[in-house]
């Protein structure tokens, strides 16, 4: 099966998940695209500032500066590596290249530009791991479609930031859906789904790894289904579940003050 992916560079979660990915399918990736938005972005600009506060309140102060020196020692390094030869840049699509996959880095996976390359490269599994909005252009490529992880069981929790819903709302159990995107934003019929309770330690970072850490077996086991011609998929249950949006300001005051207190 030929496939195809498109995902950020982020050293967080997505790299570890997608280079996993690279490793177990790699005989049958054809390329790879890091696109410029990455997990600070939001649709509306103006709101960019205050996701990023509400990122920090919610991860917490010692979390927070965890990730932000992970984050900022993978940027540093991947400057480094351009000027200074014997430096390997720790980005994703140097992984690739080792692996002697394709590569490109764009502005958007929407860019004309880059669905004439998709095009003729004719994949037949596209699967999407960057923050855009994707446009039918883009959706209809993939012969068979395009796949989307997603860290919630859907149709419950469609949206950002799913698992900071599932905590904020006192959920017991959650999981890690693999569908089809479509048009109409995590509404497409499910392939695979992975369920497991959430503990009482867990907070917004823990419940994060886990999921990514399931949506890898998801994720292979999705490609096996499709490879193996099989049409068996879930409904996509229309109007059915709930969804939300970027949490603001006042949502990660009160989940961080509602921690506090069952501390």
């Amino acid at each position: 099966m030929r496939i195809f992916i498109t995902t950020m560079d982020d050293p967080i979660v997505t790299n570890d998940f997608i280079k996993t990915i690279l490793l177990r399918k790699k005989e049958e990736i054809i390329g790879l695209a890091v696109s410029k938005p990455g997990q600070f972005k939001t649709r509306k600009k103006k709101f960019d500032l205050e996701y990023a506060l509400c990122l920090f309140i919610i991860g917490g102060i010692i979390e927070s500066f965890r990730k932000a020196n992970r984050f900022l020692l993978f940027e540093v390094k991947k400057y480094l590596s351009k000027i200074i030869k014997n430096i390997k840049s720790p980005s994703i699509v140097q992984f690739a290249r080792d692996l002697g996959i394709p590569t490109w880095r764009v502005d958007s996976v929407n860019d004309p530009d880059f669905l004439k390359i998709l095009r003729k490269l004719e994949p037949e599994v596209i699967i999407n791991q960057t923050q855009e909005i994707l446009k039918e252009d883009f959706i209809s490529i993939a012969k068979l479609g395009v796949l989307n992880r997603h860290n919630s069981l859907l149709p419950k929790y469609r949206g950002r930031l799913a698992p900071f819903w599932v905590l904020f709302n006192r959920e017991k159990m959650t999981g890690v859906s693999i569908h089809f995107v479509t048009a109409k934003i995590d509404r497409g019929p499910i392939i695979v789904q992975k369920s497991f309770p959430i503990d009482k330690s867990d907070n917004f970072s823990k419940l994060t790894r886990k999921c990514y850490k399931i949506a890898i077996e998801a994720m292979i086991e999705a490609l096996e289904v499709l490879s193996a011609g099989s049409e068996t998929r879930y409904a996509d249950f229309n109007n059915l579940g709930s969804y939300y949006s970027t949490p603001r300001l006042k949502h990660a005051i009160q989940y961080r003050l509602g921690r506090l207190r069952r501390a």
